[in-house]
Formats: C-alpha cells, structure tokens, sequence
C-alpha cells in the first residue's frame, strides 16, 4: 500500500497538544513502513499525493485554514477516487486518565460518526477490551439507580457535529423539555474547549424563570467526579456520553439521528422517560469501542496498523 500522512494538517501553533499530534502521526508512518507499506510524509500546505490510504488527525468541513485545508484536501482526494482515509480522533476513555501516559487515540475510517465510520470492529479482538480497562485502571461498574442529579454536557457552541445548531438554543429547549417530566435538580456543565460559550449561558439563564439548576464550569471537577450522583446525563450527541455509560449512568441523545452518537445504540432518545431510563448489556459496547483505540506505543510499532489493515471493509465482502 501507498500511504500519506498529512503532518501538515495539525495546527502550527507551537503547543504541547499539537506537539503530540505531529509525532503521533509520524509513529503512525513508522508503524506502517514496519508492516512493509510505502510511506510518504506531507508537510507542506499544498500537496496531496495519489495514494491507497491518507492518515490525518482531526476532521474538518472547513477550508478557510491552513491545516484545515490540507484536512479537507486530503478527505476530497481520496473520497473522491473512492480510495481510505484513516482519521486519529479523540480518545473516548480520557476521562479515565487525565494524566494519560498510554495516550490512546481513536482511528476510523472515512469519517468521524458511526453512521458513516469505518471503527474496525469486525472480527473483534476480544481481549482488547481487558487491555486497556488494566491500562486505564478501571473497573466496570452496574448502572446506577441512586443518583439524585440530571447533568447536561455542552458541546462547542455552533459546531457541524451539531448540525450548527446554537448551543444556548439547544439547552434552553433541552431545558424545557425536561421541566415537563422531572423537578431533579439540573447541572449544565460547560464545554472545555469553548468557555465564552458558558458565559452567554449564564447570561440566558439569569433571564429565564428556571429553577434549581446550576451553571458549572468544567475545570471545577473532572467529568469522573461529576458523575458520581448523577440520574442521568443528556446531551446533544457527544463523547461525554460514552463517559456517562462506562460510569454506570444512563445517557439520553437529543441529536435528530442518534445513531451518530458513540452511544447509539444502548442511549436514551426520549426526554419524556427521564424519570425511567433504559439500561441495557453493555458488554458488545465496551468492546467496539475497545477495537479502535490504540496507544502511541501499539501505533510505532505498526501492532495498530497491522490491526486496522486486516480489518478494512474490502476484507468483508459479504457486509450488508
């Protein structure tokens, strides 16, 4: 195989996060020329080569930008020629480890939402699960019944994974909702990345008639410990979902397509059962998830790679 990697599509400001994400893709490139494919590394805002497989970090519907541009060129070039695009996102078990020395990531193919994702989980390793449960030093634990609060997670105010749906919009309807069906105390708890978004929330909030709800910053306690006397979590479609489930509290999407949350298909849609929430097996879950994370290690030394190519459609034939 002929394989690019876009260095050149992680931001240039000098940080250790972007730091991170440039070597995590150059281990990438040596963990697939261990696996004997031909590598080429891009680190220039203008080229995409004609290659089998692109290897970027992050997704992007936008153009304006640099390295957003070098994302979104490389994702037309390959979808366009019907040819793979590896994507390294965010790792859905974080919240387990703030100080994550494993760094794991998650890696699909040709797209971020499980609607239109590739995660590599077909022919599950079954004991990966157990792996990274040790790595993370965590336990599975039963759902929750006696939790006393509903927790609203925000997403980044105006984001294409919310369809670009304002995020005061979505929480003063979600709110409202809610009030209909319980009088459960309500913390919203802002996102990290988009602070500004929490101040305009507070403002809206001043303004309504609600009551017993409170407006948290997320650097006031980890996402782990703001679970711990949580009913039930809500959100729009995102990661903090995921958290929610491995932490044993029932999880309800608001997304019109909720099949684009990890959490699909074990997730609560409807708001009106707040007061009597699905729980289901988790089991199949805890190993889907577990077949496209992989730490900066297993990525070097091509064991992921190794992995992920054993598993591409292409080896499925007979999918539906």
């Amino acid at each position: 195989m002929k394989i690019a990697v876009y260095i050149s599509g992680v931001p240039p400001k000098i940080k250790p996060g972007n730091e991170f994400k440039r070597n995590i893709l150059t281990w990438f490139g040596e963990g697939a020329k261990i696996c004997g494919d031909d590598v080429y590394l891009v680190s220039d805002y203008n080229t995409v080569l004609n290659v089998d497989v692109a290897v970027i970090q992050g997704w992007t519907n936008k153009t304006n930008y640099g390295h957003l541009k070098v994302r979104h060129n490389a994702i037309q070039g390959q979808l366009t020629k019907n040819r793979d695009i590896v994507i390294l996102d965010a790792n859905l078990f974080g919240f387990l480890t703030l100080n994550d020395f494993n760094k794991y990531l998650r890696y699909s193919l040709n797209g971020i939402f499980p609607t239109d994702a590739w995660y590599f989980n077909k022919d599950m390793d079954l004991a990966r699960w157990g792996k990274i449960k040790k790595a993370c030093c965590f336990e599975e634990v039963p759902w929750k019944t006696d939790g006393d609060h509903i927790l609203i997670c925000l997403q980044r105010n105006g984001g294409w994974s919310m369809h670009k749906k304002p995020v005061t919009e979505w929480l003063h309807e979600t709110i409202t909702k809610l009030r209909m069906y319980t009088d459960r105390k309500i913390i919203v708890r802002g996102h990290p990345g988009d602070v500004k978004e929490l101040t305009k929330v507070n403002s809206r909030w001043r303004q309504t008639n609600w009551t017993n709800i409170e407006i948290r910053d997320p650097n006031d306690k980890t996402l782990r410990q703001e679970l711990m006397n949580i009913w039930a979590t809500v959100t729009y479609n995102s990661s903090p979902g995921v958290a929610s489930v491995l932490c044993g509290v029932p999880v309800f999407v608001t997304d019109p397509i909720p099949q684009k949350s990890q959490t699909f298909p074990i997730c609560n849609t409807r708001l009106e059962e707040i007061e009597n929430p699905m729980i289901g097996d988790r089991e199949e879950f805890y190993h889907r998830l577990a077949q496209c994370h992989w730490n900066s290690n297993e990525v070097k030394t091509g064991e992921a790679w190794a992995f992920m190519r054993e598993r591409f459609p292409s080896k499925f034939p007979n999918l539906p």
